[in-house]
């Protein structure tokens, strides 16, 4: 966590191996870590800075997105080519989506 007014380092939370971006629920209540290298998206909840779930994904997850209504977290598996779709009230992948779903070759 850094400061904006300070621009410091003022605490960390351990999350999975390799933590890469975040995202944080419009409602500024959670923050979802993707965590490339234990294949996980840890969930911080941002009033307590703790991490409240961990979330099983595909390999290599690397982006994520909220929705503007906070219902899912998208995120992108570089290695597996998927987006995993989580449910945020229950936080469980609640669909995979595949690259060729996307693809212009199809």
């Amino acid at each position: 966590m850094i400061s904006t007014a300070t621009n410091t380092v003022v605490n960390t939370i351990a999350v999975g191996a390799t933590p890469i971006t975040v995202a944080i629920t419009p409602n500024g209540a959670a923050a979802y870590v993707p965590n490339d290298g234990s294949n996980n998206v840890s969930v911080i909840n941002t009033a307590s800075n703790t991490v409240t779930a961990t979330i099983a994904v595909q390999a290599n997850p690397r982006g994520v997105a909220i929705t503007p209504d906070g219902a899912f977290a998208y995120v992108s598996n570089r290695i597996a080519n998927t987006v995993s779709v989580v449910n945020t009230a229950t936080n469980s992948v609640s669909q995979r989506l595949w690259e060729w779903l996307f693809s212009p070759r199809r």
